[in-house]
């Protein structure tokens, strides 16, 4: 039946002509972390990487642990310069971490820059052409707020993908819930119909698919850039999603039902294509899940290595595609003259981050204070009382702040210098008695821990 399957959009694989430049976007524009990174000698023989017969590398990249958040796997392919790009995969939406203009910034150093507005949300240009979407909805009751938002899609029949992702994939259908929550605006939710699995007790999907139907119902143009979206599922939720694809849509296996005997226990997989064909790695949950949180080691790619392989193979690393690298010419300026509503918010947002910071600073400078008057006066009470937890929170919370906010000019280095000096860079001593007050702390909450699980052994 539609929507009682319990799976998970685990993440979507991207190809990639240049893994470094692909990696300084996502991070310095989104905030992503690499997760974990592999090497292959020998092409995939489910074609993970495409249908390319060369050696290969995986970097998942993203905000938290696979098992639980969604996430992307960069494939590069090592002597393929660049992917022809296709028709079906329209944007990928993010929630960004970080003011719009820190993320306009950092795309402008990187040679990226903004492409469409939707009136709340702005398109920024991405490695080989990717349209990355900036979405900020507000969090919806009881749901973990993750980043990723939705992912939307171009195909030639509404009815029959709907009909393939919720009567074959058992999915749900949350059209009505979308337009009622305005997600992410009217407009750009002309049209659309809405699928995914629901997260429980919320009446939404995490990164659920928008499917927006190709004008005069004309079939859509899949390439390998397009990449692959993977799903994990319940084992038998599996199997039984896979026996109505090859019921209903035996031309759509691209892949058989696989059994790999890993660490962990026997990982299912099969890779099958939606009705434009793009392609949906279906993998159990119960393996996976867990194989991927083993596996997240947070390692940067071995530059050195690959850069030897690259060598040995005879082929580069960088993209030859000029479009690849994507040097748009643009101004903040004419962006923000076409785009009024989106840079309203995003003022709206920095000021309200600079006031918060402006209230860290006067917070600590006061604990400072009470802190350095306490120990000329040599008053342990004085000491005991002061709130050492609050005034090393909101030092860690302001030097996140600065990091995000590296002045170049040296006048203003030695200006954010003595600014953290007042933010929370106490004298030895003071240091010293904030180690113990915080060790005491921990101690006493560690104690109280142990009685109450006590009083729980007792009932």
């Amino acid at each position: 039946e539609p929507g009682s399957v319990k799976g998970r959009h685990a993440h979507w694989v991207l190809r990639t002509s240049d893994l470094k430049r692909s990696l300084d976007f996502y991070r310095s524009v989104f905030g992503m972390k690499v997760l974990r990174h592999e090497e292959n000698g020998e092409a995939c023989p489910i074609t993970c990487n495409g249908e390319f017969s060369t050696a290969w590398s995986k970097t998942m990249v993203g905000y938290e642990t696979e098992d639980i958040a969604y996430a992307f796997e960069l494939t590069f392919n090592y002597g393929v310069t660049s992917y022809p790009k296709g028709e079906a995969l329209r944007d990928i939406a993010v929630r960004l971490k970080q003011p719009l203009l820190d993320s306009l910034s950092a795309a402008g150093e990187l040679g990226y820059g903004p492409a469409e507005s939707n009136g709340t949300s702005m398109h920024l240009t991405g490695p080989d052409g990717w349209l990355p979407l900036r979405a900020d909805p507000a969090a919806l009751e009881g749901e973990d707020v993750e980043p990723f938002h939705h992912v939307r899609l171009r195909v030639r029949s509404l009815h029959d993908s709907v009909a393939f992702y919720t009567r074959v994939l058992g999915m749900s259908e949350f059209t009505e819930a979308a337009y009622q929550r305005a997600q992410p605006t009217f407009e750009y939710m002309k049209g659309v119909r809405v699928v995914g699995y629901a997260l429980p007790g919320t009446g939404w999907s995490s990164v659920p698919l928008f499917l927006e139907e190709s004008p005069g119902s004309k079939a859509v143009r899949v390439e390998q850039w397009e990449g692959r979206h993977a799903l994990a599922l319940p084992s038998s939720e599996l199997r039984a999603a896979y026996a109505r694809v090859q019921a209903t849509r035996p031309g759509a296996v691209v892949h058989e039902l696989r059994e790999l005997k890993e660490k962990l226990g026997t990982l299912l997989i099969a890779i099958v294509k939606d009705p434009d064909g793009l392609e949906i790695c279906l993998v159990s949950a119960e393996v996976f899940d867990r194989a991927a949180r083993a596996a997240d080691d947070f390692e940067e790619p071995s530059w050195e290595l690959r850069a030897r392989l690259a060598a040995e193979r005879a082929v580069s690393l960088e993209a030859s595609d000029p479009h690849a690298k994507n040097r748009p010419e643009w101004s903040f300026e004419d962006v923000m003259k076409q785009n009024p509503e989106v840079f309203a918010k995003a003022e709206e947002d920095v000021k309200k981050l600079l006031d918060r910071v402006e209230q860290l600073f006067r917070e600590n400078e006061e604990l400072m204070k009470e802190a350095e008057e306490a120990m000329e006066s040599k008053d342990e009470e004085r000491m005991k009382a002061i709130n050492w937890t609050r005034l090393e929170e909101n030092k860690k919370e302001i030097e996140a702040w600065m990091h995000r906010h590296k002045p170049t000019d040296p006048k203003q280095k030695g200006a954010m210098a003595e600014m953290m000096k007042k933010a929370g860079h106490l004298s030895p001593e003071a240091q010293e008695a904030m180690k113990q007050a915080l060790a005491q702390a921990e101690y006493e909450e560690a104690a109280g821990g142990e009685e109450e699980v006590g009083d729980h052994e007792e009932l």
